[in-house]
């Protein structure tokens, strides 16, 4: 049951299998069943509690504000922020040397 909770709710928010948020609520989920929370829409109810401390602990609170592209970053569509040492550079490849 804990693990089609968690595989729920992180479906449900978007957070894809292997990131830390993942991880994170997998721990929040076994610490509010242990402490006796053992119906499902409960355990997925209180899995926000906590969730603004946690994006302090990460480091990623404060709004959000995307960089403003110029026309020209808008035209390359190649999802390279504007100032990126990447751009108009080739994409990294696999290559084997060995």
């Amino acid at each position: 049951m804990l693990a089609k909770v968690l595989n729920d709710y992180c479906t449900e928010a978007g957070i894809p299998e292997g990131h830390p948020a993942r991880d994170h609520f997998a721990r929040r989920l076994m610490s509010l069943f242990q402490r006796g929370v053992t119906d499902a829409a409960d355990l997925k109810a209180k899995m926000n509690d906590g969730y603004e401390e946690w994006l302090g602990e990460i480091g990623a609170t404060g709004p959000f504000h995307p960089p403003k592209l110029s026309t020209e970053d808008r035209l390359l569509g190649d999802n390279i922020l504007p100032g990126s040492d990447r751009r108009g550079r080739p994409a990294a490849g696999n290559s084997n040397r060995g």
